[in-house]
């Protein structure tokens, strides 16, 4: 099955990152009615909520938002990967206040947190998008023609799933678990509210860029938007609240597992990126993918997990080995293990965006350093 995993891999990172594991576990949560209103909403500070998706562990989750409403407007960090999930986030938005969002903040330009900015565009006339520099050239360019091949391929692996699940099989080719046929029934739900809007989801364009830093102040509230460095992509940003306390990292942190793509992501330079998040000291932190988090733990194992990579692999680099020697001298069990568990789910999951991509970029890396 490792054509099939390849062909999620290529989609998944080639445009967006839906392929990620989210906040709980089967036994934990029961699928929501209807995947685009699959959250909660929880209030972090005084105007200042965070949306929490609930998606089953698998290879399709949406993005985590968060609301930062003023005295009189609202900033929203992330959108989300089809138009239809956005709709119900604006509805849960509304429940709190009737002020107009002013801003949008896109962390990255990954399909899951920015394809429905265009639900705002339309609510909002004046609403204003910011971004990385690096994301207004990619969107129109490189990220169309990942967009296209998203939509090209993704109802072929949505049909082998289903493919297997009919058997009563994994995509590793052994039996089905109740926990990966779990997954894989959230997976194809998402694929097809993905796929039912297609094309008809728009890109909508930052129109105003970050290079390093940008400062917002909306009353007394004070909102910096840093760049702290390359990780998930050249082009993250964390949205600080220093007052609060509180960083939104975009997927420049994911839990249970990390995102890790091969070119766009850059693992030696992750493990340094995540010490200036840590540097500022958040009491509350809102990750791409997961729960709210409040302590820097699991800052801390990423960084560990990246900082191991990068020695590992520059070290294999060093002896000459090539990428498929160093794949099999690196050695990743401990991390497995502390990121993944006995759950078979995480397991591929560490495999596919972990021990595959993150030692083929650090080993990219490595080599041009030679």
């Amino acid at each position: 099955m490792t054509g099939n995993r390849a062909i999620f891999l290529a989609l998944a990172f080639g445009l967006i990152e839906f392929a990620a594991f989210s906040v709980h576990s089967a036994a934990q949560v029961q699928p929501a009615e209807s995947p685009a209103r699959n959250f909660d909403v929880q209030k972090l500070a005084e105007g200042v909520y965070a949306v929490i998706r609930k998606d089953l562990p698998g290879l399709m989750v949406d993005a985590n938002n968060v609301f930062i409403i003023n005295d009189d407007d609202v900033i929203v960090v992330d959108a989300n990967g089809a138009p239809a999930i956005t709709t119900e986030v604006l509805a849960a938005l509304r429940k709190l206040t009737s002020k107009p969002v002013r801003y949008v903040i896109n962390t990255h330009y990954h399909d899951d947190h920015i394809r429905g900015n265009q639900v705002y565009r339309d609510a909002f006339p004046g609403v204003e998008f910011i971004a990385h520099a690096f994301a207004r050239d990619y969107l129109p360019n490189q990220g169309a023609i990942n967009r296209k091949g998203f939509l090209e391929g993704a109802p072929q692996f949505r049909d082998t799933i289903k493919e297997l699940m009919g058997k009563n099989k994994n995509l590793g080719g052994g039996d089905l678990t109740p926990e990966e046929r779990a997954s894989y029934e959230s997976d194809i739900r998402l694929i097809d509210l993905v796929l039912g809007e297609g094309a008809q989801a728009q890109t909508v364009l930052p129109t105003i860029t970050v290079e390093d830093r940008l400062t917002l102040h909306r009353g007394n509230r004070v909102i910096e938007i840093l760049h702290l460095g390359k990780g998930h992509t050249a082009a993250d940003l964390v949205v600080h609240l220093p007052r609060e306390k509180i960083a939104v990292t975009g997927d420049l942190v994911v839990w249970p597992v990390p995102l890790v793509g091969n070119p766009q992501s850059h693992v030696g330079a992750w493990a340094a990126t995540l010490e200036k998040l840590r540097a500022l000291q958040p009491g509350l932190i809102v990750p791409g993918h997961g729960p709210v988090m409040r302590d820097d733990s699991y800052l801390r194992q990423l960084a560990e997990l990246f900082t191991s990579i990068k020695q590992q692999t520059a070290a294999a680099a060093a002896r000459g080995e090539t990428l498929e020697q160093a794949r099999k001298s690196i050695n990743l069990d401990e991390f497995r293990e502390r990121f993944a568990g006995e759950s078979s789910v995480r397991r591929v999951s560490f495999g596919m965006y972990v021990a595959g991509p993150a030692v083929a970029a650090a080993y990219a890396e490595a080599s041009a350093k030679q």
